[in-house]
């Protein structure tokens, strides 16, 4: 009987341990996943801007436009696929809570990718900052608004935070003659 007492204490103390690190597991991760709590039909424009560089696009209720390059007009599947992905954002694992590591997570304010939403009156109506992780090649690193918290994201959407015109737009194809309606009789 004394053989299983010993047993029976080292189970208990292992069931114990693994309770404890669940708890602290789970204190980790997020409460609310979802990065955005705004639809498209919500935004009316897009601020994307680093350190030196930044492009913004705007909607009139028809079409985008990117603000600054006339010449331009937006791909189609570009802000598609740029909604798809960053209205469906995900965060997962909390990183840090230390506003002092947000350099090291590239979620600082002059080493992060800031992405503001704003609505028909272009108030902010969503904010992330985005990083590159280190640790992970398939996620981002982000804060959300003016959070302490960095987060790892679900998907990596770094390459999405483009802030080259010829990027979001193109330059139309010139009207042919053909296209033109002229009647000239």
């Amino acid at each position: 009987m004394n053989k299983y007492k010993g047993w029976i204490f080292g189970l208990i103390t292992l069931i114990i341990l693994f309770a404890i690190s669940q708890f602290n597991q789970n204190s980790l991760s997020s409460k609310s996943d979802q990065v955005f709590s705004i639809e498209r039909d919500d935004i009316f424009g897009i601020e994307i801007y680093e350190l030196s560089d930044s492009i913004s696009l705007s909607f009139n209720g028809d079409t985008w436009s990117i603000d600054g390059h006339d010449s331009l007009t937006v791909k189609e599947n570009t802000i598609n696929s740029f909604f798809e992905k960053i209205l469906d954002l995900k965060r997962t694992t909390l990183i840090s809570k230390n506003s002092s590591k947000w350099d090291k997570f590239m979620v600082g304010d002059s080493t992060g990718t800031h992405l503001i939403f704003l609505d028909y009156n272009n108030e902010s109506i969503g904010k992330i900052i985005v990083g590159r992780s280190n640790a992970e090649w398939s996620s981002s690193n982000i804060r959300v608004g003016d959070a302490i918290e960095v987060y790892q994201s679900n998907e990596n959407i770094s390459w999405q935070l483009n802030t080259s015109p010829t990027h979001w737009g193109e330059v139309p194809e010139p009207l042919s003659a053909d296209s033109l309606d002229i009647d000239l009789e």
